[in-house]
């Protein structure tokens, strides 16, 4: 018994980890590129995940629904490091930890005046089946996310090692002024990098929801242990 439990944890906590570390993911992305902690990274995650919620309750299929979702969060997060960070970028690093903050309080804000603060059950993306390992019952759940987590980031390391929007966004991230005298336009390549930050934690709340109830707080405690 001690043995099957044993591994029981240990799967289940590596896709417990691998779910901190999609969020995490996107954290750097953004890090790496401008230099800014997102504090509001979780919460653009939650509200991606809400617009999942709504999909789904208009009726469209799951794999729809979470195909629109990832797509609205790679334009939304384009957009606001166009409207919101780009004025910022470059500045102070107090100015930019309270526009973060005040992105945080304005996602947050936004998503209760839409939804409301209630709870919601979100479906999983792999159902709720489960198999025998080692005499442990494993969820396929857990196998599912370290799966699609361990395909991220095979996906993005190799956007950025293969790809001229990869190379770029290196490019730009270690020395934004010499890029721009090579030709990369990095306000382009740093709203695409907001976007894919965006779109990932995005996918990390989708694969949480199902773990959690779905409401507006519900990303919070998933940041703090992304953070670390």
């Amino acid at each position: 018994a001690a043995v099957e439990r044993f591994v029981q944890v240990i799967v289940d906590g590596l896709a417990t980890g691998s779910l901190y570390g999609a969020l995490a993911l996107a954290v750097v992305l953004i890090y790496r590129s401008t230099g800014i902690v997102n504090f509001a990274q979780g919460e653009m995650a939650m509200f991606s995940t809400f617009i999942a919620w709504g999909l789904l309750e208009a009726g469209l299929p799951l794999a729809a629904a979470l195909l629109g979702t990832l797509l609205f969060s790679f334009v939304a997060g384009m957009l606001i490091e166009r409207v919101i960070i780009r004025p910022v970028e470059g500045g102070e690093v107090h100015t930019l930890v309270i526009v973060t903050l005040g992105l945080y309080i304005l996602v947050n804000s936004a998503a209760g005046w839409i939804w409301g603060f209630g709870n919601r059950s979100f479906p999983g993306l792999f159902g709720d089946g489960s198999f025998d390992l080692a005499g442990a019952q494993i969820a396929v759940e857990s196998i599912g996310i370290v799966a699609v987590l361990l395909a991220v980031v095979g996906i993005l390391f190799a956007v950025t090692q293969r790809t001229k929007v990869g190379l770029a966004m290196r490019a730009v991230s270690l020395n934004p002024d010499s890029s721009r005298l090579v030709g990369i336009s990095v306000g382009r390549t740093l709203m695409i990098g907001w976007g894919i930050a965006a779109l990932v934690g995005a996918l990390a709340g989708a694969l949480i929801a199902p773990r959690l109830f779905l409401d507006v707080n519900f990303m919070g405690g998933v940041l703090i242990y992304s953070f670390a």
